[in-house]
């Protein structure tokens, strides 16, 4: 399977999710018939919201082979994965110091056992 291959079959589990969420949302409408929003109205509304969703996946599909945006995704992700691997690096050398800080602590300020005259 080819990376397209992936972020595709990706979207479309996005997808099927929200299609199910949706159809989940107009059920509980539905059973609440609201005097304020009739349920044609609220039908009709996701009806917009469905086909809004569908225009944004096209748009994504196509976006996805331009080999511009694919390079841009790549040096994205890429920059990504460099600025949490810094930080990640960064933060355990930080946590090190402060456990090294408080193991300094506390060995200086523990009695030592030879100190009393006691072997």
């Amino acid at each position: 399977m080819t990376t397209t291959e992936d972020t595709r079959l990706a979207w479309e589990e996005v997808a099927d999710r929200l299609e199910s969420l949706g159809l989940k949302l107009k059920l509980h409408f539905e059973q609440a018939e609201s005097s304020q929003h009739p349920v044609e109205e609220v039908g009709k509304a996701f009806a917009r919201l469905g086909t809004a969703i569908e225009s944004t996946f096209a748009s994504i599909g196509t976006a996805i082979k331009d080999p511009a945006v694919r390079d841009d995704a790549n040096t994205f992700a890429t920059s990504l994965g460099d600025a949490l691997a810094d930080t990640f690096s960064k933060a355990s050398q930080e946590l090190a110091g402060a456990a090294n800080g408080l193991r300094c602590r506390n060995s200086s300020s523990r009695p030592d056992a030879t100190a009393d005259g006691r072997d």
